[in-house]
């Protein structure tokens, strides 16, 4: 019976202990995204700073909060959509293209440009 109560107080003890951190999958669940993705950030250095404590992973609250912060991005202003118009071909561009052909007629051609 007091094995009982030992657990029950050493749990209560790391609760109020860990209360500023969480687990990762209690992060996955409150951003939305999956604990592999959380592990992935961790990986490339993207995502919240981290503590461990042995192999255990926690983060804390305010770290967390500070990353989201951190990540918002201003709003683009309404501005008009860029369209891409096509260019006109400028007659001077094309005259230059065939300035340029050091080739003669195609044989088989007919034509008197030689």
């Amino acid at each position: 019976m007091s094995e009982l109560q030992n657990s029950e107080t050493n749990q209560a003890e790391e609760t109020l202990l860990l209360a500023g951190y969480l687990k990762p999958k209690d992060l996955a669940k409150a951003l939305e995204v999956s604990e592999r993705t959380i592990a992935r950030w961790h990986h490339f250095r993207e995502g919240p700073p981290r503590v461990e404590i042995g192999r255990k992973v926690y983060y804390r609250k305010e770290s967390v909060i500070a990353w989201i912060a951190s990540c918002e991005r201003p709003e683009p202003r309404a501005a008009r959509a860029r369209r891409s118009r096509p260019r006109a071909m400028d007659s001077s561009r094309l005259t230059i293209a065939t300035e340029r052909n050091d080739f003669g007629p195609l044989p088989g051609s007919s034509g008197s440009d030689n």
